[in-house]
């Protein structure tokens, strides 16, 4: 039987919710002047679902200068109050909205750092989702007076878990599903909703990279992306590799810092020119459009990110896209997103990072090592779509709407299962939960050796349930092969599951829970 294209089979899965009115909460909305990653996530999964007959609403800031609403890829943006207001004004809006005759069917919560506490202004029957991208227990504070910075870590850590309890929550990264659980508390069902990558298409030359040394750092300059780091490693570094050049794309707060540090250091410095003879080696080049930033990065040897922590790793996900390896510290998010000595390198302390930058590039200089580092960049980042994450999300809401009003009584999902187990090409996969994550194996995986199979990643279910559930399904659970799944198999597993061939290629997407809602219990 052919299997669907991955657009077939993720499109069916937001399709689901078509003709339901999903309210979508976000801190800014992607024209606002601070955009960032958590934008883009909001409003590429945003876009997605209307484009498959959702209807959706955008609830955001309203910077000076933006229009009070608007329509943005078929999503109604509706904008109010600023920094702080935006919370009040937000639930006004939303409290609005769900005694309107269009009632709100679903919300989908973002939560940047401080909760809009949607639940509050909802009728307890309603689906709340939890989009959480970071936990800033540790960020508060650099940002912040101290009486702000605890009020906020008070928002965020009791105050969250009190107001939403045991709603579901979709974490963009494995470091990010695990601090919901260790550092908020948060006790409800985890699910693994990564962010997407715009690859390039796939039969589009192979840009060639700079004939000289060159570093490109991607994201806005902020206290906790630690950018000094590499400033302080940047006069060791020209010194090993002539012709070095580091550009820095992006703009914010602590450039004017980043600058003076530079000259300390006596590192020469220069716009995008590389000013007077080009022959600056730290050139600045601010906020600039996507097209020239994928040019600059088409053109690296290799990426840095110094930051102390990250919910996922987008600006290494985006960079991989364009075959650039990346070198980052072994810290949340990016631990995640970066796999060590296949994608890039992870550093364990900022004394060690002059040398492991020097070690990428003295690397990179080999063609072979190179090219293989190259293609990994690419093959990594190609497993994560915005289509991927539309699904994923849609099928965690497609679940809570089928379950809204019931009692809940999942288990806590502390422990997810990966079970392989023989599947022939031409049999159907079993009808697990929706949120479980299913693939067919490929020669090359580790489990490809033992013959046609299939892959389950089963949220909440420790190795006996897991057999259980698969026998219901009509697995030969005997002839599975169990462990805990770690933070790498469910990041594999949702870029699988969903692409072309992957679990769900066989089954329809029903408008609430698929292949039975209560296949296994957790």
């Amino acid at each position: 039987m052919p299997h669907p294209t991955p657009g077939d089979v993720t499109g069916q899965a937001v399709a689901a919710l078509a003709g339901r009115h999903v309210v979508f909460l976000n801190w800014r909305d992607l024209d606002h002047p601070q955009a960032g990653g958590a934008e883009l996530f909001c409003q590429s999964v945003a876009g997605r679902f209307a484009a498959a007959g959702v209807d959706v609403t955008l609830l955001t800031a309203r910077p000076p200068g933006l229009a009070a609403k608007a329509t943005v890829d078929g999503v109604q943006v509706w904008r109010g109050g600023g920094t702080f207001g935006v919370y009040p004004s937000v639930l006004a809006r939303l409290a609005r909205l769900a005694r309107s005759a269009r009632g709100v069917d679903a919300v989908v919560d973002c939560q940047n750092g401080i909760p809009f506490f949607s639940p509050l202004v909802l009728p307890a029957a309603t689906p709340v989702v939890q989009v959480l991208h970071h936990v800033h227990q540790k960020q508060f504070p650099l940002f912040f007076p101290g009486p702000v910075a605890k009020a906020g870590q008070l928002l965020e850590a009791p105050g969250s878990r009190w107001v939403y309890r045991r709603r579901p929550l979709a974490a963009v990264s494995p470091s990010t599903r695990d601090e919901a659980r260790a550092v908020l508390r948060l006790p409800g069902p985890r699910f693994l909703v990564p962010n997407g990558v715009t690859a390039p298409a796939g039969d589009a030359p192979v840009p060639p990279r700079a004939a000289s040394p060159t570093i490109v750092c991607v994201g806005r300059l902020v206290p906790h992306k630690r950018l000094h780091l590499l400033l302080e490693a940047i006069p060791a570094l020209a010194a090993r590799h002539p012709g070095l050049v580091v550009h820095l794309v992006g703009s914010g707060p602590d450039r004017e810092r980043l600058e003076a540090r530079a000259a300390e250091l006596g590192i020469a410095q220069g716009g995008p020119d590389g000013g007077p003879g080009g022959q600056a080696v730290l050139r600045w080049h601010g906020h600039t459009e996507a097209a020239t930033r994928d040019a600059l990065l088409a053109g690296a040897w290799l990426t840095v990110n110094p930051s102390h922590g990250e919910g996922w790793g987008l600006s290494v996900l985006e960079a991989n896209a364009l075959g650039v390896p990346a070198v980052a510290f072994r810290v949340p998010g990016l631990r995640d997103a970066v796999l060590d000595g296949r994608t890039g390198w992870l550093v364990d302390s900022p004394a060690r990072l002059a040398d492991t930058i020097d070690a990428a590039l003295t690397e990179l200089g080999e063609p072979a090592r190179a090219a293989a580092l190259r293609d990994g960049a690419r093959g990594w980042a190609a497993g994560f779509s915005w289509e991927a994450s539309a699904a994923l999300l849609a099928t965690v809401l497609s679940g809570e709407l089928a379950r809204a009003g019931r009692p809940d009584h999942r288990r806590p999902d502390d422990v997810v299962t990966r079970a392989w187990f023989p599947l022939a090409q031409d049999a159907p996969p079993p009808a697990l939960r929706r949120t479980d994550l299913v693939y067919r194996t490929r020669p090359d995986d580790a489990d490809g050796g033992l013959g046609p199979g299939a892959v389950a990643l089963l949220y909440g279910a420790s190795p006996a349930a897991a057999r259980a559930a698969l026998d219901r399904a009509g697995v030969a659970a005997g002839a599975a092969r169990l462990r805990a799944a770690t933070g790498s198999d469910l990041l594999v597993g949702t870029g699988r599951a969903w692409g072309a061939g992957g679990g769900h290629d066989a089954r329809p997407v029903p408008a609430g829970l698929g292949g039975g809602p209560e296949a296994h219990r957790r």
